[in-house]
Formats: C-alpha cells, structure tokens, sequence
C-alpha cells in the first residue's frame, strides 16, 4: 500500500473523529463559559486538535455552534412516535422543557434568542430553526397520515406555539417551567389542529 492510500486513510478517519472531539469541547465551552465566549482557539485547544483544522471543516463560529447545538438538541430531544399524535407532543413538550432547564439548553436559548446584527449570526439563528422546526414537525405531518390531524394543519404553527411557551418561560420569566405545563399546552393547541370527529 503506497504512503498517499495509508495517509488518506487517515484522514478520513479522523475526519468523524475531529468532529465529535469538537462537537464536544464546543459543548463543554459553551456549559462553562457561555455561547458569546466561543472561540475557535479555546475549542481547538479543548479538543486537542490545530486551530486550522476547526477552520477548514466549519469556516466560522456561527457554523460551528449550529452543528453543535443541533447535534446536541437531537439526542437530548428526540421526535418522539408513539402512534399518537397527542402523546408525541406531550413527550416532545417536555422533554423540550427538560432541556431548555440544562445549562447547554439554556445556552441554546441564548443563542437563537441574542441580539447581534452580524450576517452570519443571524444566518446561524435562522439555519438552526428551520432545521429543528422542519423535524418537530413530522409529528404533525404523521398524525395527518394517520387521520388525527386535520390536512389543513399549520404544522409549523403549532410546534412553534409550544416550543415558543417554554423559551418565553426561560427567556423572560426566568422560571422553572412547571412540570404540568408540557401536558397542558398541548391540551390547549390539540383542538385546535385535530381532525373533528364524525357527527
């Protein structure tokens, strides 16, 4: 095997492995030093990887956080499918609350929340929402497949209005999200997006 193939080989290995090295110290940075106090420096030295490489893969910070917090987000909140509709939105309420509670759900928040007029924050924002509602909202696209929900739903609507509730609660109230309000909300927006039953 010539030097080029084993070198190549190499590479490509290190590849998933540089990025869940950075993935996490991104996380961890973010836990203990806050999303506006991430840098490619600081990550890279956490890792245990060169600068350059953080550069070549992710371009930017903004890039970087959104992988991260997106990688993070989907094994924390997974889209649940129990078959009901009502019970995956119950399920995905909470565990949205959950983590909205967690030092890195917090700095979730933040991060799609800040203020900041830079193009490629604000691109990050935006990357990250459409990716997460798009998910979140399969389980209102399944329950129209299954008959629960009527065709002319607002999927996105209706993601938005419960996961809009927990970072209202985290972002201006600054309090712990009761442990009933997950099944509540849903009681609340259910009707409104459920197919009506036949008279």
């Amino acid at each position: 095997m010539s030097a080029t193939h084993s070198e190549e080989r190499k590479v490509q290995a290190r590849g998933a492995k540089l990025r869940a090295l950075v993935l996490d110290a991104t996380i961890t940075r973010i836990t203990e030093s806050g999303i506006d106090d991430v840098r490619f420096a600081d990550v890279a030295a956490k890792a245990g990887v060169h600068e350059a490489s953080l550069y070549r893969r992710w371009k930017t910070v903004p890039r970087l956080l959104v992988d991260a917090l997106l990688t993070r987000t989907h094994a924390e909140v997974p889209i649940p499918d129990t078959g009901s509709t009502r019970r995956d939105l119950e399920i995905f309420t909470a565990e949205l609350a959950r983590f909205a509670q967690t030092p890195v759900g917090t700095a979730l928040i933040r991060f799609t929340v800040v203020s900041d007029d830079a193009p490629e924050i604000e691109s990050g924002r935006r990357e990250f929402w459409l990716q997460r509602l798009s998910a979140a909202e399969e389980i209102i696209e399944r329950g129209k497949g299954r008959g629960e929900i009527a065709p002319g739903a607002d999927a996105q609507l209706a993601v938005m209005a419960l996961g809009g509730l927990i970072h209202l609660h985290i972002t201006h109230l600054g309090t712990r999200v009761p442990d009933h309000l997950p099944e509540q909300a849903v009681a609340l927006v259910y009707p409104g997006i459920a197919l009506p039953a036949p008279h």
